[in-house]
């Protein structure tokens, strides 16, 4: 990963960030003010050999300096502890007690300091002297000579009272929340990146091209507004130039081809194939070609609902010779040409996968320069891989951060199992501000080389509205 991608890690996943930061901050603030303060006390045991002029004072040093680290072991030794617990008055048990008391020997001396924390600092000094008078005692003991005429040959004693210290050592407030605040910036970084690592969805063009092994002819930014207005109006709109891209690329697609039919599909529901059949078609009217839209998803048809027609009659009534092709076609105010499901059957698969249907699709594109089909998902049904037979190619929509890479990777298997071309890809509803891989704001990719091989004609095509267009002209029926 480097920094470009992290950096769009950061711009895709920033409301996980921020709300991480926020509910860290908030937290830590909580737990930090609602922390009981700790106060510390310490005392200080001096511990020393006396030589009364008979013992080398450096061999006396050296052998108390050896003794006294393990007085230090022995300040929370349960027997000490419950001497002490014993002389306060304590409610606490010996463990607990020893994880307040700490006994450690100053470097370069024979100082003992004893250390101790507890909820007030009265208590702590009372724990800090009890302690060290016990470990005094506890010295007294061990050293005591058998011989009660000789000295002993360890000695300690408190060289003062323990201190009192009336601030508390935790909780630091300033400091903790400030750790509290870097740390879940921290989380909801990693946090971010490790969501993108283990998110198998396409969000960039390189992501649809290893999942397909073709082209992204257009990515189609997020336009909020297409709920109210799902259809592409304004020619100055960058879902409409998105369109123009997406129309451009098409053409380009099968050069030697007079007429076109094409099937807009895409791996599983919800994916916005609708739309994007519904807006091509208006893109490419706009162009001066004739277009027939063709709604062949009989299972769950919205076609006509965006183009505000009736779908009453459509298909299904020229199969079964209650209407002519003619008769079922409604044409819209865009200049598209329009036929739809008509009454749903109860077989679909069945009815795209019979001679009638054939002869439907052949009169069609005899009619007309282009015919769009919108054609059920692939992976859940049958019917887009009945049609494929019977088209020059498909569209396969993917949507961005919901389309997983391996259900992309089935849908072209689908296609590539009946024979069929796949014209290219559309990454749907990129967010305006996400990084499609440097291909500009709009999210698809301007000054983008698409090339086409055919025989020995190579043709190399801008994705921008300024390249070479085709024009057709209304077919008289």
């Amino acid at each position: 990963m480097d920094l470009r991608q992290f950096l769009g890690i950061l711009r895709g996943r920033w409301k996980f960030i921020i709300s991480t930061l926020v509910i860290g901050t908030i937290a830590s603030v909580g737990l930090v003010l609602n922390l009981s303060p700790v106060y510390s006390s310490s005392a200080r045991v001096f511990v020393s050999t006396p030589t009364n002029g008979q013992a080398d004072p450096y061999a006396a040093t050296v052998f108390a300096a050896q003794r006294i680290a393990s007085y230090a072991d022995l300040a929370t030794d349960p027997t000490v502890l419950q001497k002490v617990i014993d002389r306060l008055g304590l409610k606490v048990t010996r463990e607990e007690l020893a994880g307040d008391i700490s006994a450690t020997v100053v470097p370069q001396t024979l100082i003992l300091q004893i250390t101790a924390k507890a909820a007030s600092p009265q208590l702590a000094q009372d724990i800090a002297g009890a302690e060290s008078e016990e470990i005094v005692d506890l010295v007294k003991e061990i050293e005591k000579p058998a011989d009660t005429n000789l000295s002993a040959a360890i000695v300690a004693r408190v060289t003062g009272k323990a201190s009192f210290n009336p601030n508390p050592i935790a909780p630091t407030v300033v400091l903790d929340i400030i750790v509290g605040i870097m740390l879940s910036l921290f989380i909801g970084v990693a946090g971010a990146v490790l969501r993108d690592l283990l998110d198998t969805t396409v969000k960039t063009r390189q992501d649809v091209e290893l999942a397909t092994g073709n082209a992204v002819m257009a990515t189609l930014p997020f336009d909020p507004t297409v709920k109210k207005d799902p259809l592409t109006r304004d020619d100055t709109g960058s879902l409409s130039e998105a369109f123009k891209v997406l129309r451009t690329n098409l053409q380009f697609a099968n050069l030697d081809a007079s007429r076109q039919m094409i099937v807009v599909s895409s791996a599983l529901p919800d994916e916005g194939k609708t739309l994007v059949a519904t807006n091509l078609a208006v893109s490419m009217a706009k162009s001066g070609r004739s277009v027939l839209l063709i709604d062949a998803d009989m299972r769950n048809p919205n076609v006509a609902d965006l183009l505000g027609l009736e779908n009453s009659v459509g298909v299904i009534t020229v199969l079964i010779g209650r209407s002519t092709l003619e008769h079922a076609i409604q044409e819209h105010s865009t200049g598209v040409h329009f036929l739809g499901t008509g009454p749903r059957p109860p077989n679909p698969a069945e009815v795209l996968d019979t001679q009638a249907m054939r002869d439907l699709l052949a009169h069609a594109r005899s009619q007309y320069d282009v015919v769009i089909i919108d054609a059920p998902p692939l992976l859940p049904v049958a019917d887009t891989a009945i049609l494929m037979t019977e088209v020059d190619g498909a569209l396969l929509l993917a949507r961005y951060g919901s389309t997983g890479r391996e259900q992309l990777r089935l849908a072209v298997s689908r296609i590539e199992a009946v024979g069929g071309r796949l014209f290219g890809t559309v990454l749907n509803r990129t967010p305006r501000r996400a990084s499609t891989d440097g291909y500009g704001y709009y999210g698809y990719g301007y000054g983008v080389p698409y090339e086409i091989d055919k025989g020995k004609v190579k043709v190399k095509v801008k994705e921008s509205e300024t390249a070479l267009t085709r024009t057709g002209r209304r077919a008289k029926r």
